[in-house]
Order: structure tokens, then C-alpha cells, then sequence
């Protein structure tokens, strides 16, 4: 019988003591930071009883009247309009072989660890690709990124209304062309005064600072537009409690249950079938509170 995929002597070979392994640890596979559960909002979806939620919004208000005295205000009518989530199942498995854990000395749980690590990923880059099928976007196709590029952009979500708090979030080629903009103005003043903030922060991976009262972020995991063109965007979001996602966002990540790991003993394989996986869905909460921006993705 053939093997099957999975965590195992073979795979993972160089966690295996035979190979002289000079660190007690596995260095975490090649992925971004998750910015999902920083600018996301998630939402409780569990006892929905659906696998359709909707998130209302309201519509532009209809416009107000001046009256003079005695007169009858007229009747107007307050809507609303809602946007459909729609739940999948994100997941992986693997058989996490006896051996393996054995001859490596590494723990089960360090492997569903990193299973669970993908499935954060997964759900990171497909919240971040909302961007790419957003109604307001300022395209920019094989154009390199420029300030001037970017405030027009800032601009145009601006005039949407959003609200909140203002972010950027960008992919590393947008972020480089930021910085060489920024670092050739002025003679390059503006990276010691005003851009300085947005290169030198450390407060969390991605996080890069604010700009123009714009929270500047940059990941990997942001969607590729075409073969050429990343496409970030800006984003609003409303503070939720410290250490929380928050309480309001233009992207909106329905929750139908959390992530979980689950394995079962296969006596004939010597080793645990493991699954790990959550139930969500992805959906722009409303088109007003984001904006895709296009960008030429070499320099």
C-alpha cells in the first residue's frame, strides 16, 4: 500500500535525531503575518443556523428639509442594503507518523501547530483579496507606485465616506515604491521627518506606521491583480477592545466555528489522521469603507 502524504520520517527528514539536528525547535514554514485578525471583522456566525449571514448596512440618508413654521415635514424613507457572507471550510490534513515523532523527538501538537498555521495563512490571504474584486478601485496597472499615485487614491476613498480609522494596506513592491518616493523628495527630508515613522516601526510584523493620519501595513499575502500588478488598498476599521479584532471594518470575516485540530489513531498507518480546519466566509461589509489600489509589481 502507498504511503500516505502527510508528517513523517521522510518529509520532514532533517528534524530526525540520525541528522545530528543542532536546535530543539522547527523554524516556522515560509508565511506572512496575518493582518486578518488585526483589520478583519469577525463576526459570530455559530448559532446562525445558515450558512448565509447577511451584514445591513445603511444606505445614504435622504436629504433634510427647512421648514417655516407650521409646516408639515415631509415623509422620507431610511434604507437599508445588506451583503451576503457565504461559509467554506478551510482545512488541511496529514498523518503525523508515529515514527517521525519518535526519531525527532518533536511533539504532535508542534506539528498540528504549523497545519493550524497554514489554515491562518489561507484565511489571510483571502480576506486580503477582497481588495481585488472591490466596486471602488484606483487603477494603476503597470505603473510603479508614487506618493503622488497614492494620495489620489487617498483621496478618492476619502470622498467615499468612509469613516473610522484610515489604513493602507500594501504589498511589499507598493511599500518599496513608497519608500523610494518618499526617500527622493525634498532631497530626502521627508524620510527624517514625516516618512521616518513608517520604516522604523516594530510594534507589530506588517505594521509600519501612520503617514498622512493613514495606519500603513504591508504584507505578502496581498492578492496579485493580474501577472504584473499587486492590488492593496485602504481600508477602514473602527477600534474594538485592546487586543481585539475590530468592532467595525470594510472587511468582514463571518466566524461559523472556529479553527480546530482533530486527529484519529490509524493502527495500520502507526499514526494520527489530522485534520485542522475552520468554518468561515469572507465578504466586503460595505463598499464605502474600502478601496482597492492597483500598482505595477517590478521596480
Amino acid at each position: 500500500m502507498a504511503a500516505q502524504a502527510g508528517i513523517n520520517s521522510t518529509t520532514a527528514n532533517d528534524a530526525i535525531n540520525a541528522t545530528q539536528i543542532g536546535v530543539p525547535f522547527i523554524i516556522e514554514g515560509p508565511r506572512a503575518t496575518p493582518l486578518y485578525e488585526s483589520l478583519a471583522m469577525i463576526l459570530d456566525f455559530k448559532n446562525l443556523g445558515s450558512n448565509v449571514g447577511t451584514i445591513p448596512s445603511w444606505d445614504a440618508a435622504p436629504a433634510t428639509e427647512e421648514t417655516a413654521e407650521s409646516d408639515e415635514v415631509v415623509l422620507v424613507n431610511y434604507t437599508t442594503s445588506g451583503k451576503s457572507i457565504t461559509g467554506v471550510w478551510v482545512s488541511t490534513r496529514a498523518m503525523i507518523t508515529d515514527q517521525f515523532v519518535q526519531d525527532s523527538g518533536a511533539l504532535s501538537s508542534g506539528s498540528v501547530d504549523e497545519m493550524a498555521a497554514n489554515v491562518r495563512n489561507t484565511i489571510d490571504v483571502e480576506a486580503l483579496e477582497l481588495f481585488k474584486t472591490a466596486t471602488n478601485v484606483t487603477d494603476n496597472s503597470n505603473v510603479n507606485m508614487t506618493i503622488a499615485l497614492w494620495a489620489a487614491g487617498l483621496a478618492l476613498y476619502k470622498a467615499q465616506k468612509p469613516g473610522g480609522i484610515a489604513c493602507f494596506i500594501g504589498s511589499p513592491a507598493q511599500l518599496r515604491d513608497i519608500n523610494n518616493d518618499l526617500a527622493n523628495t525634498a532631497g530626502g527630508q521627508q524620510v527624517a521627518t514625516a516618512g521616518l515613522a513608517i520604516f522604523t516601526s516594530g510594534m507589530t510584523d506588517g505594521y509600519l506606521g501612520p503617514y498622512r493620519g493613514v495606519q500603513i501595513f504591508e504584507s505578502s499575502n496581498v492578492a496579485a491583480a493580474d501577472g504584473s500588478n499587486d492590488v492593496g488598498g485602504f481600508l477602514s476599521i473602527v477600534a474594538g477592545a485592546p487586543g481585539s479584532a475590530p468592532s467595525r471594518s470594510g472587511l468582514a470575516i463571518g466566524m461559523w466555528r472556529p479553527m480546530e485540530a482533530e486527529g484519529v489513531r490509524v493502527p495500520s498507518r502507526h499514526g494520527l489522521d489530522t485534520t485542522v480546519g475552520a468554518r468561515v466566509g469572507f465578504a466586503r461589509a460595505n463598499e464605502r469603507m474600502l478601496r482597492g489600489m492597483i500598482s505595477k509589481r517590478a521596480a
